[in-house]
């Protein structure tokens, strides 16, 4: 492999540059200086570059790339501050998402909303306080009808960063009401909602009800069903993703699809068509998370390669899989959910094979090695995202994930396809039942790591800033620098001295 400084891959700088430039739109609002300077050393970095290798190319597409993400992160503020101000009388709407009842409140969400007989295209967020238990009649697709005790704009700059889930969703208000000042005067699910509902029914024809919450999360990513003690487990024992659509489900999805293909010797057009139809529709159950489509695309690029007889570049695939979710929101880069996801495939591509290939010495059985590669590999590139969102670190989430991933996946696999067929038979739901013992024992792994407290630590106060180095940083020594490993050791000190400059 030739040696170079820097890869000139522009789909890839076209990615990169158009979320810094939602960044640096976001932060030179708030006066960060440090933005201004990290931004001034990139441009100029990329100038030398340009000048070096005689090629305006170089900077100019970054640059393009840049302006466009800063333009769109302005456009972007600008519609959704386009708000009503006077607060309605009366408020229609639909809920389409419920969370779970905590200290007695409910929030839900809702869309079709009609303020004061006036019909709007905007959603809001609902917060119901409930006095008397009086929950059970809301549910989704129900059509609520009240006086609002408070009505305001939605806060989009939630905490440090835009609220990406607010402006993707176009939760332009929020307000509050008691449960028993609602109407419910009617019900309307979409053709989404109602194969959830029913794939929710049959699971609990096979599954304990604790556990066929958990597959559903695993299936839809919805936590509607999942009770605060079930979620921490998960998320205190680095698990959570378990819980939440990912690359991994979509990956055991298209491998069971691609196998069911194969086995009709279908054409490689035929099992594109079929494949794509498949992602597209899980996705619209899915609300078109950012995971979803992000696997989805990436699924679809690798079956458009194997057709074409190309070789498979991860990294642009990755791009190409951000930039599309950049254009259906701008704002993507400060959703958790955005940057977990992104953060592990990048993981994957960059570290498993040099993880794999350093464990493999070890002659450990291929099935741990692989294992081992992808929890390390996944958590070391979501350490600073993980530390940033939630203020913590599990110190044995490695340990969990190698446990649990190899046997959540064979859980998954046979969830799945039972509870599609199971859309034609609802008793095939019953077959479900040994899956209980799996489940079962997922639950009492994510609970007892989760609650060893010595497991979890406090992290240090990190930002954008510093989330940003360390993906340089983790780049410039990884695959995609390929120059001797001496050299890219000496000249990433200064980025590793910034970097701490950021933290303390």
């Amino acid at each position: 492999m030739k040696e170079r400084w820097f890869n000139y891959r522009p789909i890839c700088l076209v990615f990169a540059f158009l979320l810094l430039g939602s960044i640096f739109a976001f932060y030179i609002t708030t006066n960060q200086i440090l933005t201004i300077i990290v931004t001034i050393l990139v441009a100029v970095l990329l100038l030398v570059i340009a000048i070096l290798k005689k090629k305006p190319k170089y900077a100019l597409i970054p640059l393009i790339a840049f302006i466009v993400g800063i333009s769109f992160y302005y456009c972007s503020i600008f519609s959704f501050n386009k708000a009503v101000n006077i607060a309605p009388q009366t408020i229609q709407a639909r809920i389409y998402n419920v969370s779970n009842e905590a200290n007695g409140m409910m929030v839900v969400e809702a869309d079709s909303c009609v303020f004061d007989d006036k019909k709007t295209d905007d959603n809001l967020i609902v917060y119901l306080y409930d006095r008397d238990g009086l929950f059970n009649n809301i549910e989704i697709g129900s059509i609520i009808k009240f006086t609002p005790n408070k009505f305001y704009k939605s806060d989009l700059f939630f905490y440090e960063t835009p609220n990406s889930h607010l402006f993707s969703q176009d939760l332009k208000y929020t307000t509050s009401v008691y449960v028993e000042d609602v109407n419910v005067i009617g019900r309307d699910t979409t053709l989404a909602e109602k194969i959830k509902e029913k794939i929710k029914e049959n699971l609990q024809l096979g599954l304990t009800n604790e556990n066929a919450e958990i597959a559903y999360s695993a299936l839809f990513g919805d936590k509607e069903m999942l009770s605060q003690k079930q979620y921490s487990a998960y998320k205190l024992s680095g698990v959570a993703h378990l819980l939440a659509v990912s690359g991994l489900h979509v990956g055991i999805i298209v491998g069971i699809l691609t196998k069911l293909l194969k086995l009709f010797r279908v054409k490689k057009w035929w099992k594109l068509g079929i494949v794509s139809i498949f992602l597209l529709a899980y996705a619209y159950i899915c609300g078109f998370s950012v995971s979803v489509v992000r696997a989805s695309i990436m699924s679809i690029i690798i079956l458009l390669a194997s057709i074409f007889k190309r070789e498979y570049d991860p990294f642009d695939a990755i791009s190409i899989a951000g930039i599309v979710i950049f254009l259906m929101n701008p704002l993507c880069v400060f959703d958790v959910s955005f940057l977990l996801s992104f953060s592990c495939i990048i993981g994957i591509t960059m570290l498993f094979m040099p993880i794999q290939t350093a464990l493999q010495k070890t002659k450990l059985p291929k099935t741990i090695v692989d294992s081992v590669a992808m929890s390390l590999s996944t958590t070391i590139t979501i350490i600073f995202v993980m530390a940033y969102f939630f203020k913590t670190l599990n110190i044995i989430s490695i340990l969990a994930n190698i446990i649990l991933i190899p046997i959540f996946a064979f859980a998954f696999t046979f969830i799945f396809i039972i509870s599609f067929i199971s859309l034609a038979c609802s008793y095939v739901a019953i077959v479900l039942h040994p899956i209980n013992y799996i489940l079962n024992f997922i639950n009492l792994i994510a609970t007892m790591l989760g609650n060893l407290s010595f497991a979890n630590l406090n992290t240090l106060e990190f930002n954008y800033i510093s989330i940003i180095l360390y993906f340089v940083l983790l780049l410039f020594l990884g695959r995609f620098c390929t120059s001797k490993e001496q050299y890219k050791l000496i000249t990433t000190m200064p980025m590793v001295a910034l970097l701490f400059y950021c933290l303390l």
